[in-house]
């Protein structure tokens, strides 16, 4: 047997490589095996499930998140079953090739850059017994303790590549990869695609229609194409955009874009797309001039800008953006200090993003900012992921004010369970989101919920003692009513469906106007009170809560905003405004209600 393995990042994920190079060999090498393993899965195991598969070969490819593992995986297979060929592939093992043939248990062959064709030359050969590989391009082996490589190989036609997935109803619900093109045309110097001798090449059109079929013929939940520059040719991606937009089916597409290359008809496509269909990833970076000129990063603020508040802009009758928008930020580039990293935060942010996400700089083996690492004072971590420990702008004690920020955003923006609450904080461009997010870090750290796992409860009762007293104590002003952070927090609690005890401070439901609406809801001819659909009426009276709220959650406009969440007993909760007229319902104060929310209510 021939066999093909890797360790994913995550058991949710999926080895592109591997079944490209198994789609590649196929016609040739049949009994060519492909078997996914994870990081998180014990590396004993995993040696236990290859070696009792018997294989002649074994092909793993790696990555930054698992050289290590890989290799203490190769040394271990080498001493229980040394006959073995094992060949590596991957760009870390590129990048590092003749250190990693010179180390005890070393691999027999590793695979340098593109390994469609330079694989099937490989295991044909070894096949057939021969031990001259020096006609092989893009391949490196040890020989009598010396290390020797080949040319490289010229860049693959895509098309000659069949559809890599051999059968997708066995990946309906992990994430699948997919690529529409493969190379860069920029030249960022942190990362290897740019760089590398490969020229940007595409797959037919009509064939990229015919592959995207498949998914959502099958129905695949997410595929993520990985194509660097998904936007460069506009034309091209309108037509990619225009076909999914004309198919059934609840698959979702992640496409990662350059904002500057957006134009009024991509953006157009991409919000017209029923919510859930497109997901995009978009690199800001920084806003450092600086600092995007020493990585030769091409941008243009304006027309990012420009293009993602288009994106990020909420259409009449709609409450959020259809496309999902990712924005990233990278810290730790040359030039740029806490301060100047803050500007490019509160930038990104008011872009309105649905994600943003800080990632910290790492100093890839082969990149040419790697090469740079001593002019810039950087320090960086040893191991993979060599991510930047200082340099001359950032101390470590910076980075760990990084480090906190990143965590309450992922905890507290991310999430989207304080969605609500945190749009109306950041309305208008009266706070800093940094500002925001740095003071949250530092009250996180001092109460406890930083740096390991919260519940969901905790995390809100945590927010809502922030709003209410450090951040109040931080600014010397109180900058939102409290009854409105409440009103608030209490939405997006209910909202998230958040389960066990809730905090004391939530606010109570408006008994009243909950008894008005269940006798209306008792009328079978009601037209008032709006409904979830294919729900019994029954159900919605057990399951709702009914909130009088000082302000609409969604804009923020204050005045008495009733509010119906129906919460199911499976699923997302969902909510509806009340007719303003019912308000009146509510003559009497508002009393405390259970804090079940009114599920057992009946």
């Amino acid at each position: 047997m021939i066999l093909l393995t890797t360790l994913n990042a995550h058991y949710v994920h999926t080895a592109l490589a591997l079944y490209s190079l198994q789609a590649y060999c196929r016609k040739d090498l049949p009994d060519l095996q492909v078997v996914e393993f994870n990081i998180n899965q014990n590396l004993d195991w995993i040696l236990g499930e290859i070696y009792r598969k018997k294989p002649r070969i074994l092909g793993v490819s790696t990555n930054i998140w698992n050289i290590t593992e890989s290799l203490e995986l190769v040394d271990r297979l080498k001493k229980v079953r040394p006959e073995t060929v094992v060949i590596l592939g991957g760009p870390e093992a590129t990048a590092d090739y003749a250190a990693i043939l010179q180390r005890p248990g070393a691999p027999d062959f590793i695979v340098l850059g593109e390994g469609e064709e330079t694989l099937r030359q490989l295991l044909l050969q070894l096949e057939k017994g021969q031990a001259d590989f020096s006609s092989i391009a893009g391949l490196a082996w040890c020989q009598g303790g010396k290390v020797l490589r080949t040319p490289d190989r010229p860049p693959v036609d895509l098309a000659a590549i069949p559809f890599p997935y051999p059968d997708l109803s066995a990946f309906r619900h992990r994430i699948l990869y997919y690529e529409a093109s493969r190379g860069c045309p920029f030249r960022c110097t942190y990362c290897l695609s740019g760089w590398e001798e490969a020229n940007l090449r595409t797959l037919p059109l009509e064939r990229v229609k015919t592959d995207l079929k498949k998914f959502i013929t099958a129905g695949v939940r997410t595929v993520k194409l990985i194509d660097r520059t998904f936007n460069l040719d506009r034309a091209r991606a309108a037509a990619v955009l225009q076909f999914l937009l004309e198919q059934e089916g609840e698959t979702e597409f992640h496409f990662e874009l350059v904002g500057e290359l957006l134009d009024e008809e991509l953006i157009r496509l991409l919000k017209a797309a029923p919510s859930g269909r497109f997901r995009v990833e978009i690199g800001v970076q920084s806003t450092c001039g600086a600092a995007l000129k020493a990585v030769r990063r091409y941008y243009n603020l304006a027309a990012l800008q420009a293009n993602c508040l288009a994106l990020t802009a909420k259409d009449e009758g709609l409450e959020q953006p259809r496309p999902l928008v990712h924005l990233d930020l990278i810290a730790g580039l040359p030039y740029e200090d806490l301060a100047t990293f803050g500007r490019s935060f509160d930038w990104t942010f008011r872009l309105r993003p649905d994600e943003l996400q800080l990632g910290f700089l790492k100093l890839l083996k082969g990149s040419p900012l790697r090469e740079q690492a001593k002019e810039y004072g950087y320090a960086f971590t040893a191991t993979p992921p060599y991510e930047i420990l200082r340099n001359k702008w950032l101390s470590y004690e910076d980075l760990l004010v990084l480090k906190g920020v990143e965590e309450m955003v992922e905890k507290f923006f991310n999430s989207r369970h304080f969605r609500y609450t945190l749009a109306y904080l950041f309305r208008d461009e009266t706070l800093s989101p940094w500002a925001f997010f740095v003071a949250l870090a530092r009250f996180g750290q001092a109460q406890g919920f930083s740096g390991h796992a919260r519940t969901q409860t905790a995390l809100y009762d945590g927010l809502w003692r922030f709003l209410t007293g450090e951040f109040v104590a931080i600014t010397g002003q109180k900058l939102w009513p409290e009854e409105h952070l409440r009103s608030l927090l209490t939405f997006d609690y209910y909202l998230s469906g958040t389960g066990g005890a809730a905090p004391a401070w939530l606010l109570p439901q408006a008994t009243g106007l909950r008894e008005a609406v269940k006798e209306l809801l008792n009328d079978p001819v009601q037209k008032v009170v709006p409904l979830p659909p294919d729900r019994p009426v029954s159900e919605v009276r057990r399951r709702m809560l009914v909130f009088n709220f000082g302000l609409d959650p969604a804009t923020g406009e204050e005045g008495r905003c009733p509010i119906l969440i129906y919460r199911p007993a499976q699923g997302r909760p969902v909510w509806f405004r009340l007719p303003s007229t019912l308000v009146a319902a509510e003559a009497v104060p508002i009393q405390v209600a259970s804090q079940s929310g009114g599920e057992s209510d009946e």
